[in-house]
This record gives structure tokens, C-alpha cells and sequence, in this order.
């Protein structure tokens, strides 16, 4: 039997993001978590900032813990999943969030029938507002994905879907904030070059697409429609819509996640 639910595996910002949703949206309590990482002096930060037991070795983590967190990058994962391949049993459930890694590629080194669970979160996981995309294989157990998605719930929203559309989703949402931060960016800087100044610009910038994505959240009308709610005739937003057209804008952030999944495609 685990003595501990989960055991984390990687503490940098995504792990510590998953470590402070899991305890601050009680999903998991701090004496029911265990966390490792091969930098010793971050692992004995975060178990005193968390509260929560440090393991020593994978060895350790793997045998006191149920639900084992991969939140390490892809570069290592490898060696990660070389060294707890054999120890792992039929009642762990291997949870992933290494980017471009698949249950497949996993599987390899986990010769066991268990449970695996492929994640592509993105950076506002950070805040508690993350997307978070989920992907298993077939023998799962109900309530074990029932427990995984309770967790990234914890740090923002969870949509579970077959693998093969990852390289998508991660060409959408994993990338996404980027595009977004650039779109906040430029709106700032049309602002400053009316005459605004800077950290008002980037206030009432961030705001109003802040807004306008709760906007449509809670209200599930097409964007279209959200979009002609603001559009008068003749008026300013529909001479600037204009403009946003000439430009190519949607063209070209169709193309963005085009580029970026085709570019998730070619790096397996």
C-alpha cells in the first residue's frame, strides 16, 4: 500500500504550480504528497515552502506514492523512466507532462499493465488558470482518471481527448500564451503611440482581453456575435476591424498554429 497519494517528480515552475493548486484547492493535503528533485537545495526549499515530505532517491517516491507526476523535461524523461521502469507495479498510475513525449514512448520502459496519463498544460497553470489537455491508454480506471483530472482542475480547466490531436494542442493552447503576450504587446505599444502612457496601456490592454475571453466563457455565443455586439456602423471598431483585415491577422494566427504543431509533429 502507498503511503503517500501522490509523488511528484520535478519541482520547477509546472511542478510547483501542481504542487501549490493541489494543496491550495485541497485536492491533496500536504502530509498526503511527497515531491523529488535531483537539485537538492530546490527540493529542501520547496518542502519547507509546501510542508510536504522530500524524497531522497526515485526509489523512494515511486515506493511510498500511488500517483506518480512526471514534471520533468523532456530531455531527461528518458533516464527518469529508465530508473523507476522496474519498480513501478500494476497499482501506480504514471501521470506526464513532458512535452512531445507519448504513452507509447512511455510504455517502453513501463513493461507493466498500468495506468498512464499523457498531459499538455500550459504556463497559466502558473495563476490557476491553465488549459490543460488529457490523453490515457486503455487501462485506466475510472476512478484513478477521475483523481488526475481533479488535480489539474486544481490549476485551471481539463478537456480530455484522443493523443493524436497533442501536436495540435500544442500548437493551440501550449503555444498560445506566447501569441497572446504579443497581441498584448502590440496593443500596448497602439496605445503608447496614441499618447497613452505604458502601464496604463498594458493595464487596460490586458484587462480587455481578460474580459473578453470570460466573456465568451460564460456566455458560449460565437465570437462573431461578441465581436458585432461591439461593431456599430461606421464606427471606430468597425474602421479598425478594417484595418486588422488588410493586415492578415487571422490569416496569420492560423498559420501560427499551423507552424507550431507541424513543428511539435517533426521533433518526435
Amino acid at each position: 500500500m502507498s503511503i503517500k497519494e501522490i509523488g511528484l517528480i520535478g519541482i520547477g515552475n509546472m511542478g510547483t504550480a501542481l504542487l501549490a493548486g493541489m494543496i491550495n484547492s485541497e485536492v491533496e493535503k500536504n502530509d498526503n504528497i511527497m515531491i523529488y528533485d535531483i537539485d537538492q537545495k530546490l527540493l529542501n526549499a520547496k518542502e519547507k515552502e509546501f510542508e510536504v515530505a522530500g524524497a531522497e532517491n526515485l526509489e523512494d517516491i515511486i515506493q511510498e506514492s500511488k500517483y506518480i507526476i512526471l514534471a520533468v523535461k523532456p530531455q531527461v524523461i528518458d533516464i527518469v523512466l529508465d530508473e523507476i521502469g522496474s519498480i513501478v507495479n500494476e497499482n501506480h498510475v504514471i501521470i506526464s507532462i513532458a512535452a512531445g513525449i507519448s504513452i507509447s514512448h512511455i510504455q517502453k520502459f513501463i513493461k507493466k499493465k498500468i495506468g498512464i496519463v499523457r498531459v499538455m498544460p500550459n504556463t497559466p497553470a502558473l495563476i490557476g488558470e491553465g488549459a490543460s489537455v488529457i490523453a490515457t491508454n486503455n487501462v485506466i480506471k475510472d476512478g484513478d482518471l477521475e483523481h488526475v483530472k481533479k488535480i489539474f482542475n486544481a490549476v485551471g480547466i481539463v478537456i480530455t481527448m484522443d493523443e493524436k490531436y497533442f501536436d495540435a494542442v500544442t500548437g493551440l493552447s501550449g503555444s498560445g500564451p506566447a501569441y497572446i503576450y504579443i497581441i498584448i504587446e502590440a496593443l500596448s505599444d497602439g496605445g503608447v503611440k496614441m499618447g497613452l502612457p505604458r502601464d496604463i496601456a498594458l493595464k487596460l490592454t490586458a484587462q480587455t482581453i481578460l474580459g473578453s475571453a470570460k466573456m465568451y466563457l460564460k456566455t458560449g455565443k460565437h465570437p462573431g456575435i461578441l465581436k458585432d455586439m461591439v461593431t456599430s456602423p461606421g464606427g471606430t471598431t468597425i474602421t479598425a476591424l478594417h484595418e486588422l483585415e488588410k493586415g492578415k491577422l487571422r490569416s496569420t494566427l492560423i498559420s501560427a498554429v499551423e507552424a507550431a504543431t507541424n513543428k511539435s509533429k517533426s521533433i518526435k
